[in-house]
């Protein structure tokens, strides 16, 4: 109960960072590029181990499994708030362009990968695996769509 608690602010906490980031950026580029890259790091390591599981490369854990999509959840508005200044665009990154001159499409995408995370860690909660690979199929293709069109390889 603790941990379920402790979660949920965290999370709150993230989506009211989030939305008061739109006016606040961080004081350096390095510092944006180095805050989402370390966002997206802790991303991929969440998605990496679901998806271990899901394809039975490692032993399935629910309780492993509804961690690591709560955290999923909680770091994608993390990682979209590095995205903010179109200064951080330029140095050690892999992040396109396309991200500053097509804002409106990443934004959505960003968003629709959020909604599907969301939707993956409630469906964790219930512990119905077929669904569970359903809804992390979906979080998975969102997230290689982006990946697609918004950075370098």
């Amino acid at each position: 109960m603790f941990w379920s608690k402790t979660l949920k602010l965290a999370g709150l906490t993230s989506l009211m960072m989030f939305s008061t980031a739109q006016a606040a950026t961080f004081d350096k580029a390095e510092t944006d590029i180095k805050y989402r890259q370390s966002a997206l790091t802790m991303i991929a390591i969440n998605f990496s181990d679901m998806a271990d599981m899901v394809k039975g490369k490692k032993d399935w854990n629910d309780a492993q499994f509804q961690l690591r999509s709560e955290q999923l959840a909680q770091l994608i508005p993390m990682a979209q708030h590095g995205f903010i200044s179109s200064d951080s665009q330029s140095g050690d990154t892999k992040a396109k362009a396309a991200i500053w001159t097509d804002a409106a499409g990443f934004e959505a995408k960003f968003s629709q990968f959020s909604k599907d995370a969301q939707n993956l860690a409630a469906v964790a909660k219930q512990g119905d695996r077929g669904q569970i690979k359903k809804a992390f199929g979906q979080t998975a293709k969102n997230c290689k769509s982006c990946h697609s069109d918004y950075k370098s390889k």
